[in-house]
């Protein structure tokens, strides 16, 4: 179980692709993404799903919030740092914006995961959002954990040629 004083740092982005395959087209999957990543636990989420781009980045941290309630209840998470690449979304939180008007059904939701859960909101730079990162270039473990692989260095002293092997022979 983990526990820190620190807000869990959470990213989510929600972004539309322009030009989908065609293949992707025919068989229904949508053109909006909706993304969350908490790398202190070695999380990332993406799905596919249809909206305008501030319903995409609420869906991100509707989803975010409700996987933290579930997922990880056992970690105790009391206090999480939303960070977003999108100026719409986190001006939404300032009270001056239409989307989180009270009595709207965004609202009340995100009143009900408040009561037990302390957040922020807060910008940063797309290229800085982990919500955008690669699956294939985000660590599958937490970050605060790491592996130390140590080279035998044997056999990076050893060096020697090696003839050019010419396959096997099927027929």
């Amino acid at each position: 179980m983990k526990t820190s004083k620190e807000p869990v740092k959470c990213f989510i982005a929600g972004f539309e692709n322009r030009r989908i395959d065609a293949y992707l087209e025919t068989n229904g999957f949508s053109r909006g993404m909706t993304n969350f990543a908490i790398p202190s636990f070695g999380i990332q989420f993406k799905c596919r799903t249809d909206g305008c781009l501030i319903d995409l980045e609420f869906a991100a941290l509707f989803s975010l919030l409700e996987f933290i309630k579930t997922r990880l209840k056992d970690e105790q998470v009391k206090e999480i740092l939303i960070l977003s690449s999108s100026p719409e979304f986190v001006f939404s939180f300032t009270g001056q914006s239409s989307h989180l008007q009270p009595g709207t059904g965004r609202r009340r939701l995100l009143d009900e995961y408040t009561t037990t859960l302390k957040m922020a909101v807060g910008y940063i730079k797309p290229v800085d959002n982990n919500a955008l990162v690669s699956p294939a270039d985000y660590p599958s473990m937490p970050a605060h954990d790491s592996i130390i692989l140590q080279p035998d260095a044997r056999e990076t002293n050893k060096s020697e040629f090696k003839p050019f092997q010419k396959g096997i022979r099927l027929g």
